[in-house]
């Protein structure tokens, strides 16, 4: 073989080696930090409807708003009550924590 083909090939090995390494760093860490609470807009709860769309309960700022989400669009459809939202979360995190096998579930999410 050529001597430039192989250094060429190396090239191009070492390259893609750099490219997966790179894109591995960046799903496995990056995702860490943008998975923080401290978020101003957070989805609080999703719901699928098909393989492409979902409702979603979204938090902004303050208030709480359903919204539909589809491949093409994000729409508002409803403004919802703060005080029944956060009651409704509450419920879910008292249900959360009378469960065991939910507790063990939830400590091995924290931990990823």
């Amino acid at each position: 073989m050529d001597l430039k083909l192989i250094f060429s090939l190396i090239q191009t090995f070492l390259a893609l080696a750099f490219v997966l390494g790179l894109a591995y760093v960046v799903l496995r860490f990056g995702k860490k930090v943008t998975n923080g609470n401290t978020t101003y807009v957070r989805i609080i709860e999703k719901t699928m409807l098909t393989n492409q769309s979902f409702l979603a309960v979204i938090k902004v700022g303050e208030d709480y708003h359903l919204a539909s989400v589809t491949s093409g669009e994000v729409k508002i459809l409803k403004d919802l009550n703060k005080e029944e939202i956060e009651e409704v979360l509450e419920e879910k995190q008292r249900k959360l924590e009378e469960n065991p096998l939910a507790n063990l579930w939830k400590m091995r999410k924290d931990s990823e």
